[in-house]
């Protein structure tokens, strides 16, 4: 069959329709193929005392995606109460890493024999730098638990530090995702979204990238100096190198420029402060400008900055803006000190 509804013929209606228009519902994976994963909140893991061999899992939902046929659906499973487990005593010398994973059988996929849903606990491999089970088709991985040489009754597994947390995350479709600790889930199609410790990300098609990119500042105490009337980018007096701050630019293709620094003036010179802006290929964008700098006129010091906004700019292109400096008048020193630049992407 090509064409499928649900809820929509008289009769005839199987569960695989059934879940494939569930599914609809669902964060997509695939054209057919809904996210894995858990409802945030649910199915934590804790050890029943500090050392141990039993653990207890709390109630909690998971989507498991059908991934036998491409046509499957997926399966929502609930875990309505506590459930005791019982991790198998560790290998005599060798440890092991166990996973726990909430599986579904179906015997129009697999053969089992079985329609239902299980938590099981695959134990790993017992050697001196074990590596966790492969996770099974139609299942999906909530935790790895590292068990110690010699893991018995009578000398447990010490579960603070056993641990480790794999459950990864799915929402309705259209919504926004929690990053976890699981599998990577690579996005499904490009402008999807997640929440990635408090951050938003898009899927670009290639890779999850900040959606606002971090902020970038440089700063540096070296002090130093210029007579030149033109624009330069390494200040000739006591000093050696450049301050230059590399960013991407954001979706919004606008930035902030804000820089400045502690100044003098020799006489009765003018000290300027602008930036010169660059690709990463090294193509100028915007050259230093009176129009684009902070200024100090006149004898004495003084903190200076500006703020300036560029626009313009290519989405998810590399940039460099570096810090440049004049004198107003041939031969006048002019003097910088703790000079910075900070770049901050605009929404």
């Amino acid at each position: 069959m090509t064409v499928r509804s649900a809820w929509h013929p008289p009769t005839g209606q199987t569960r695989e329709d059934t879940r494939l228009a569930v599914g609809l519902g669902m964060a997509s994976a695939g054209p057919l193929l809904t996210r894995a994963g858990c409802v945030f909140g649910g199915l934590q893991l804790t050890g029943t005392a500090a050392t141990g061999m039993q653990a207890r899992l709390s109630p909690g939902q998971v989507w498991i995606a059908g991934t036998s046929t491409g046509s499957q659906g997926g399966y929502p499973v609930t875990v309505d109460s506590d459930t005791l487990l019982t991790v198998a005593d560790g290998h005599a010398s060798l440890p092991r890493v166990d996973a726990l994973v909430v599986r579904v059988y179906d015997n129009d996929y697999d053969g089992s024999g079985k329609y239902e849903a299980a938590l099981e606990l695959l134990q790993g491999t017992p050697a001196g730098s074990p590596t966790a089970p492969a996770v099974p088709k139609n299942a999906e991985l909530l935790y790895e638990i590292a068990v110690p040489a010699g893991a018995s009754a009578a000398k447990g597994i010490t579960w603070a530090s056993a641990i480790t947390d794999r459950r990864r995350y799915t929402a309705a479709l259209g919504g926004i995702v929690p990053a976890a600790g699981g599998a990577p889930h690579n996005g499904a199609y490009v402008g999807q979204y997640r929440d990635a410790g408090g951050r938003l990300e898009r899927w670009d098609g290639a890779q999850w990238t900040k959606f606002i990119p971090n902020s970038v500042l440089v700063h540096t105490l070296d002090w130093g100096g210029t007579t030149t009337t033109s624009y330069v980018e390494v200040l000739p007096i006591d000093t050696l190198t450049s301050l230059a701050a590399t960013f991407t630019a954001p979706p919004s293709r606008w930035v902030s420029l804000t820089f400045g620094a502690y100044t003098a003036a020799d006489g009765d010179a003018t000290a300027y402060i602008s930036f010169r802006l660059r690709l990463q290929s090294g193509t100028e964008v915007l050259a230093p400008s009176d129009d684009r700098a902070a200024i100090l006129a006149g004898a004495g010091r003084a903190s200076i900055s500006t703020c300036f906004p560029v626009g313009n700019l290519t989405p998810g292109a590399v940039y460099t803006v570096t810090a440049a400096y004049r004198s107003s008048v041939a031969g006048t020193r002019v003097h910088f000190d703790n000079r910075f630049i900070r770049v901050d992407p605009v929404a």
